[in-house]
């Protein structure tokens, strides 16, 4: 059940976010939240991450649907596994799910959220369904990183060699 809540809880946030940016500013439009460090405005994606794959619309939009559908299969496979790789997994799917909305809907992602040092130094925009995959690729590769308990013999547990 948490899976589920936490998948629907990224793409309701996503959504919300998404369209409250959308209704504020106009595409391009930014306003300053702190200095130049974060800055909020309208930005749309027609690309892949960092505005790769520009133009290959249809194909990224398979792609969604089948990694959601994989997190799915993931998710049922999972059920036994830790929170981690479960909260993981649920977060994946969540912004998985959220993007492909936009895709479907605008043929785009909005994305709006501008880190940086100054002008020159700026991470590409983003959201947060892409926040939501990028911590849970995290939980997933922290979880892989950690020894299982389960093939340890009593004598071996807490040891990582």
């Amino acid at each position: 059940m948490i899976p589920a809540v936490t998948a629907l809880a990224v793409v309701v946030l996503d959504q919300i976010t998404k369209l409250a940016i959308v209704h504020a500013f106009s595409r391009g439009e930014q306003v300053s939240v702190l200095g130049t460090v974060l800055m909020l405005g309208h930005a749309q994606n027609s690309g892949a991450v960092f505005g790769i794959m520009k133009g290959g619309a249809r194909f990224l939009t398979v792609f969604s649907v089948v990694a959601a559908a994989a997190m799915v299969v993931a998710l049922y496979l999972a059920r036994r596994a830790s929170w981690s790789i479960k909260i993981g997994l649920s977060l994946v799917l969540g912004g998985a799910v959220g993007n492909l909305i936009d895709r479907l809907r605008l043929g785009a992602v909005v994305d709006f959220i501008d880190i940086g040092v100054n002008d020159r130094i700026r991470w590409p925009s983003f959201n947060v369904a892409d926040l939501a995959i990028t911590v849970g690729i995290i939980l997933l590769l922290a979880s892989s990183l950690r020894p299982s308990r389960s093939h340890c013999s009593a004598g071996d547990q807490g040891k990582v060699f």
